[in-house]
C-alpha cells in the first residue's frame, strides 16, 4: 500500500511518525489502493496478431525479392 500527499504530491510507502507527510508535514495524506486492470479486448488482440503476421510475411517477402 502506498501513501501519497494531495498538498505536495509526495508518494511513499510510509507516512511520517505523526501520521503526516514526511515531506511537508502536512495531514492531507492518504492511502492508495491499487487499480484494478482490464484485459485487453479480442479485437486489439486479434488487430496485434494481423499485424505481425504482416510484418513477418514482408520482411519474408522483401528478403525472397
Amino acid at each position: 500500500m502506498a501513501y501519497f500527499c494531495k498538498d505536495c504530491s509526495y508518494r511513499g510507502k510510509s507516512s511520517g511518525p505523526d501520521g503526516g507527510c514526511p515531506a511537508c508535514g502536512s495531514f492531507n495524506f492518504g492511502r492508495e489502493t491499487k487499480k484494478e486492470t482490464r484485459a485487453p479486448s479480442k479485437w486489439r488482440l486479434r488487430l496485434l496478431i494481423g499485424l505481425w503476421t504482416w510484418l513477418i510475411v514482408m520482411i519474408i517477402w522483401k528478403l525472397i525479392h
